[in-house]
């Protein structure tokens, strides 16, 4: 059985490392509908989950949903992602309040993961993903 939840997490990592991209596309050329789109569409299609309805929720609550500690590193990078787009659009309350939020999803996943497997989830996006830009 863990094989099998390691496999599925290294699929969502290559499918959001396949997203990445065109997230990064839509920001760079201001695009704030086509970037939220790309958002929902890699949450949904790494992590099986709607992106709007995971982040009404608190940070612990949604972090309490995953298995694994990448899941969680997934979700605050899609979080963050949306910051970046709301601050190149001037919105930078709300910039603020997904940043503030991705942290707590990291801190959160920090606690109820342990910090080692936290890292071997920031490892295992560093190799996966493409910087953006």
């Amino acid at each position: 059985m863990p094989v099998l939840r390691y496999v599925f997490t290294l699929n969502a990592v290559r499918e959001l490392a396949r997203l990445a991209p065109d997230i990064a596309r839509a920001r760079a050329r201001s695009s704030l509908d086509e970037c939220l789109q790309g958002i929902r569409e890699a949450c949904t299609l790494s992590l099986g989950m709607e992106f709007d309805t995971l982040v009404c929720f608190d940070a612990r609550s949604v972090v309490r949903l995953f298995a694994h500690a990448e899941q969680a590193r997934i979700f605050a990078r899609l979080v963050d992602e949306r910051a970046r787009a709301l601050a190149e659009q001037g919105d930078f309350k709300g910039a603020l309040e997904d940043t503030v939020y991705a942290g707590q999803l990291l801190a959160c996943s920090r606690q109820r993961f342990g910090v080692s497997r936290d890292a071997h989830a920031a490892e295992t996006l560093e190799r996966e993903l493409p910087e953006p830009g």
